[in-house]
């Protein structure tokens, strides 16, 4: 089963590649498809039983929602401080964590935020690694 899902993953990444190629701005139903890519990466490193998959994801998607708005604000902020970026996202992290522990437990709880950053950078990597990649090609310093 381990096998099957793995090589699901594989495919699904591989597949992605073509979410991005030639496009400026990425189609809604690309976006589906990455957080679907998500969800399954997460549930398969969490290994939730369908009682937690019940009570876990509603709390992630408001956990979700609220990261994707901080990040959103220090997006469209022109004096934005990296620092004062990081401290919000963690503050949102720290805002949840009692939540995922009622649900998973701590060491689950710290799985799944190893878990969101790995998916993360398995994402970038299929991204740099595909055949057409204007969005991520490196631009030439002066």
């Amino acid at each position: 089963m381990k096998k099957i899902m793995t090589m699901m993953l594989v495919l699904a990444f591989s597949l992605s590649g073509y979410v991005y190629a030639q496009e400026n701005q990425p189609d809604p139903k690309d976006h589906e498809k990455i957080k679907a890519l998500e969800i399954a990466f997460i549930s398969r490193k969490l290994n939730l039983t369908e009682n937690e998959a019940q009570r876990f994801w509603p709390i992630y998607n408001e956990y979700k929602r609220d990261v994707n708005q901080v990040m959103l604000t220090q997006r469209n902020n022109p004096n934005k401080d990296v620092v004062d970026d990081e401290q919000r996202i963690l503050d949102v992290r720290k805002k949840y964590r009692d939540r995922f522990v009622g649900v998973i437990g701590q060491p689950r709880m710290n799985k799944f935020f190893q878990a969101e950053r790995e998916f993360r950078g398995v994402l970038l990597n299929q991204l740099k690694n595909r055949p057409n990649k204007p969005m991520l090609q490196r631009q030439k310093r002066n």
